[in-house]
């Protein structure tokens, strides 16, 4: 069988006309080419893509793909019509890969990396080796985020009422059938929520440099880790205790305490910190003096007894 050269984005319209808004043709453009350079940087292909003439018939944008061999330019140009046309079984990608268990190991993307160059070593692209690679490819930040951009541009531009995608030869010819996603299913390729699971301190220092002296939802500021923070103070009985003026701070204070370091995916696929809180204090230092809070010596408790349970079903108590 033939092997493609070249892949076809084929934007229908609810108009029969072959004209689209060019802001919007530039931004889905960029949002494409984005997908196909981090696919490519995946799978340790060296692309270029290539422009061609546009279309008619709604509009065909029919990209050329050059690279170190046919072989590599075959697999990429496949896994792309994938990557971009099916539809994802839930309307949350990003929640399958927030799961520790549904996100690929290093051993396991390594291993199948492996697996693919060595099937481009050898002249063997299988549609196993096209499924590998769209699998790996999928479990990109970078991949899934500027999909998403992809539709949600295309979602709210209501002239589209479907995109396609082909695999083309060199000469133009299709050769498969065209891979169609219709309007109405858009929105399952646009991430409705860009929050990661936080990271988790349990033993954080954090230097006081202002605490809020009021109720309310102001954020305190700190020294962490070197750098300056704004976060959250969720220890309600800590915060009562500095509103009452029960507790004070001066240059030097600080606490130890359960922090979370809030992440999120960035428009761009990268991962960035978003915020910081503060749930439980588990130590007050004054002057240079460390004492235990009320509701930190419950949390040592109680973290103390979830280990002891989670010891009971250990390799040595079985």
């Amino acid at each position: 069988m033939e092997s493609p050269r070249k892949i076809e984005l084929h934007y229908y319209f609810s108009d029969m006309s072959h004209s689209m808004n060019a802001l919007v043709r530039n931004k889905c453009e960029a949002e494409f080419i984005a997908v196909a350079i981090e696919v490519a940087e995946i799978l340790g292909i060296n692309l270029e893509l290539d422009c061609e003439a546009l279309q008619e018939g709604g509009i065909r944008e029919v990209w050329k793909a050059l690279g170190d061999n046919s072989v590599q330019i075959a697999l990429l140009i496949s896994a792309l019509a994938l990557i971009l046309s099916v539809i994802p079984h839930t309307d949350q990608e990003l929640i399958d890969l927030q799961k520790e268990d549904l996100r690929l190991s290093i051993e396991q993307r390594k291993q199948a990396l492996g697996k693919i160059k060595e099937d481009i070593e050898n002249k063997k692209i299988t549609s196993e080796t096209i499924e590998t690679a769209v699998r790996v490819a999928s479990r990109s930040y970078k991949v899934v985020t500027r999909k998403s951009n992809f539709y949600k541009i295309l979602s709210n531009y209501e002239k589209v009422t479907q995109v396609g995608y082909s695999e083309l030869s060199s000469d133009g010819r299709r050769l498969s059938d065209e891979r169609v996603v219709n309007r109405v299913d858009f929105q399952k390729f646009i991430l409705t929520s860009q929050d990661l699971k936080p990271r988790k301190d349990s033993s954080a220092y954090i230097e006081i440099v202002a605490p809020v002296l009021t109720d309310g939802k102001a954020k305190w500021k700190g020294i962490y880790d070197d750098q300056s923070i704004n976060f959250s103070m969720n220890d309600h009985e800590f915060k009562r205790a500095v509103v009452s003026k029960l507790l004070s701070f001066k240059n030097g204070d600080g606490i130890i305490c359960v922090l979370l370091v809030h992440k999120k995916v960035d428009e761009l696929g990268e991962i960035v910190t978003s915020g910081y809180s503060v749930e439980v204090v588990l130590e007050n230092i004054h002057s240079g003096v460390s004492g235990k809070t009320a509701q930190g010596k419950k949390y040592s408790q109680a973290k103390k007894m979830s280990d002891g349970q989670g010891d009971m079903f250990g390799p040595n108590n079985t």
